[in-house]
């Protein structure tokens, strides 16, 4: 019989909920999704990773993980129990992946500049800053849904239409391939814009309280694990990766080593949420 292992997390996300019968949704080399009866997904991540709004950070064994196993978060407890794993939180650090607020006229400059120096060839910013001729039928058609619609989300942002932006907005979500679709990380670095300026202008503070509940339906249209990072940041919380870029724009940090870092999540999707992150600081600029 196999010993349970009793492990430490290091980090746990503040909406991590503190109770709920939960399984397995889908498991990684470095990663796990861990899916509640209600529908929320905490995301299990190795140390090393980023922070996450719902996540929790510890040297899990990955590999006795597989969908479908049944698990529970009692307290600061985690079980997941066909894997006898058990998931101490008591001793983490909580996280609060909040974003810092921007000044007024910031247009986020420094991110456009890392985005064409060291953005992927692939997903959203190939199309935004004109860097190369789409090479697929798929990479054409998001360029023609973006020449679409940013000019419209960018009218409906300056003029805080709530409506008219999630007019704009679903026609992004769920939109490219990928375990988030680039279309949705795009989304998630727009919030974010909006959330960091949201501290100091009063108007998109508003629009924001708008949003809330049209992108929490919205988020039904793609898959669970965008679903709930878009849930997340309609409430204002964010990874750690993205939360840095913002504190590096707004303090005069480094913005190109945070925009590096936050480049390294997955093939596109960093570079992805960047380009929504750029675009939310300057949507009338990014858009022309």
């Amino acid at each position: 019989m196999r010993a349970t292992s009793l492990l430490f997390a290091d980090s746990v996300g503040a909406r991590v909920p503190p109770r709920a019968d939960a399984q397995v949704h889908s498991v990684f080399v470095r990663a796990c999704n861990i899916e509640t009866e209600t529908g929320e997904l905490v995301t299990v991540v190795s140390p090393g990773s980023g922070h996450l709004p719902h996540g929790i950070r510890c040297a899990a064994p990955f590999a006795r993980l597989h969908q479908g196993q049944a698990a529970s978060l009692e307290g600061a407890t985690l079980r997941i129990h066909a894997a006898d794993l058990v998931v101490d939180l008591s001793r983490a650090a909580v996280w609060h992946g909040t974003v810092a607020a921007a000044s007024p006229g910031l247009c986020g400059a420094e991110v456009q500049k890392a985005l064409r120096d060291h953005a992927p060839d692939q997903g959203i910013a190939p199309a935004l800053f004109a860097s190369g001729s789409p090479h697929s039928t798929l990479e054409r058609a998001l360029n023609a849904r973006l020449a679409q619609t940013l000019p419209a989300l960018a009218r409906a942002t300056e003029t805080r239409d709530a409506d008219a932006v999630i007019a704009a907005l679903s026609a992004l979500v769920g939109l490219g391939p990928g375990l988030t679709p680039a279309g949705d990380d795009f989304i998630v670095g727009y919030l974010a814009a909006l959330w960091s300026r949201s501290r100091r202008d009063p108007g998109i503070a508003g629009l924001l309280h708008a949003l809330a509940v049209p992108i929490g339906q919205l988020s039904l249209q793609t898959n669970a694990i965008s679903r709930q990072m878009l849930r997340d940041a309609a409430q204002g919380q964010f990874a750690e990766r993205l939360t840095e870029v913002v504190q590096c724009v707004c303090g005069g940090g480094d913005v190109a080593g945070a925009a590096r870092r936050a480049l390294k999540i997955g093939h596109s999707s960093g570079a992805d949420a960047l380009c929504g992150l750029q675009f939310g600081y300057a949507p009338a600029l990014t858009a022309s």
